[in-house]
């Protein structure tokens, strides 16, 4: 599975759709969270995957956008 970032860039899906999307005004915000340098919260995790899933041919869950690690 791609990392976050490298997945948003092939969608074409820019830092500024993901604001506006997850309703944050801050872009250095939205980067340190798509960096993995802060938490989505789990609405903002849903809503990211909607977004994603709207412009891709393949169907994303949770797991596979914010996969958990075992330790």
């Amino acid at each position: 599975m791609k990392d976050l970032r490298t997945l948003l860039k092939d969608l074409n899906i820019t830092q500024q759709e993901v604001a506006k999307e997850l309703n944050i005004k801050s872009l250095s915000t939205i980067n340190l969270k798509i960096n993995g340098k802060a938490s989505f919260t789990t609405t903002e995790a849903t809503l990211l995957k909607n977004l994603i899933n709207k412009k891709s041919n393949e169907k994303f869950t949770l797991e596979d956008l914010f996969p958990v690690s075992d330790s």
